[in-house]
């Protein structure tokens, strides 16, 4: 208990202050001394929202791989698709014609928490 109070005071205070204060530092670099703002680079994007994390699947992929399927991303490919790898029930890797991982599209799938 006293562990998730602490992750929680983390996250929530001192991590919401650096990301405020990294923002207000972006501004003053902005408006005030007129230079250009940092990009922002859509794949790193979502390698930062995606990446490692599990999904299920909200679409069959094939007969093997229906609705419902749990898995993880492994790599993003590009904007529309990535790679991912899905478990059993038991929670052991699903092999199929030889290939761990597969490609699928990112309307395919959800987070799951």
């Amino acid at each position: 208990m006293i562990e998730f109070i602490v992750e929680i005071i983390f996250e929530g205070l001192i991590l919401g202050i650096y990301k405020l204060l990294k923002k207000g530092v972006e501004y003053i670099r902005v408006e005030v001394f007129g230079l250009k703002p940092k990009s922002i680079k859509p794949k790193k994007t979502l390698e930062k929202k995606l990446l490692y994390k599990k999904i299920e699947l909200t679409e069959n992929l094939n007969s093997e791989f229906k609705v419902g399927q749990k898995g993880a991303v492994l790599e993003i490919i590009d904007n529309n698709k990535v790679f991912a790898e899905f478990y059993d029930r038991k929670g052991k890797q699903i092999e199929l014609n030889n290939a761990l991982v597969f490609e699928i599209g990112i309307k395919q799938f959800k987070l799951k928490k």
